[in-house]
């Protein structure tokens, strides 16, 4: 029985919250409550670096992915072609001009969004309405291409919020345009970007602790844009989620204490990311 009790406290404690099973990892020793997304992070490991990532990184990779799609799309083709010619040579053509078909469309889609990217120019509205969910089909690829390039996963995400970003135009509509802001952003860093939310009448602000509660913010408040800030990890995931419905930028935070814990932003960056969704109507 003495065994027993020794062995059962080395498996740490576990409480219920919202109806998921949390540990007591979530807790660092130093306070900090880490993330869904940082459960892996421990107290030595180098998360303190600024990343500073352009968008080029994320633009090369996603071209080689797609080029390698492509490639191997005609490779299929090539392959399975004669069986099609055995039904007659019109299956043939037909197969092979459809082919030709969706992929100048993807190479014209994915060409239009990277025109864009880099001029900041928008050459086609139609494409450009849900344009960016391109970019977001190649970027679980575009991440293990560059896991075997040895580009760190924080490097990379970075990179594609700042094309998701460039994708954002303003829209026209009723509601207000949103500020989230996450629990562990430094106190002077928040006051500072509370201040600039007030100069606009039509600008609201919440504290988002996690993904969940950030969604529940904006279906109750409906907005028109959203300028949130949070980690690369989070911002990804809400990207993904809300940019093809909602115009959103992200501002990814630096982590000089680690994940969690007394984050800061680029106040500047902040600033223009409202100015655009405000001014720009």
């Amino acid at each position: 029985m003495e065994l027993l009790l020794n062995i059962i406290p080395s498996f740490g404690t576990f409480t219920i919250m919202d109806g998921e099973i949390k540990s007591g990892d979530r807790h660092g020793q130093d306070g900090r409550v880490l993330g869904e997304e940082w459960l892996d992070w421990r107290e030595n490991s180098a998360d303190c670096v600024k990343i500073d990532e352009g968008k080029k990184t994320f633009l090369v990779l996603s071209m080689i992915v797609l080029a390698v799609i492509l490639f191997l799309a005609a490779l299929f083709l090539y392959l399975i072609l004669p069986r099609f010619a055995s039904f007659g040579r019109i299956w043939a053509i037909f197969i092979t001009l459809s082919f030709i078909g969706v992929a100048l469309f993807v190479i014209t889609w994915y060409t239009l969004l990277f025109a864009t990217v880099i001029s900041r120019k928008s050459y086609m509205n139609l494409c450009l309405t849900r344009g960016s969910s391109l970019f977001f089909l190649l970027y679980p690829l575009v991440l293990k291409v560059g896991g075997f390039f040895g580009i760190a996963r924080d490097r990379l995400s970075h990179s594609f919020i700042r094309v998701s970003n460039t994708l954002a135009r303003p829209e026209r509509s009723t509601g207000p345009v949103l500020a989230l802001f996450p629990r562990c952003l430094r106190k002077d860093m928040r006051k500072e970007a509370c201040e600039i939310c007030s100069r606009f009448p039509d600008v609201v602000f919440h504290t988002a602790p996690g993904g969940s509660i950030a969604r529940r913010i904006i279906g109750e408040t409906n907005p028109r844009a959203i300028v949130a800030v949070a980690c690369e990890r989070d911002l990804i995931s809400g990207i993904q989620d809300i940019a093809p419905k909602i115009p959103i930028i992200g501002i990814p935070n630096s982590r000089p204490s680690g994940p969690c814990k007394d984050t800061v932003i680029d106040i500047e960056n902040f600033r223009s990311a409202i100015e655009f969704f405000c001014i720009s109507d």
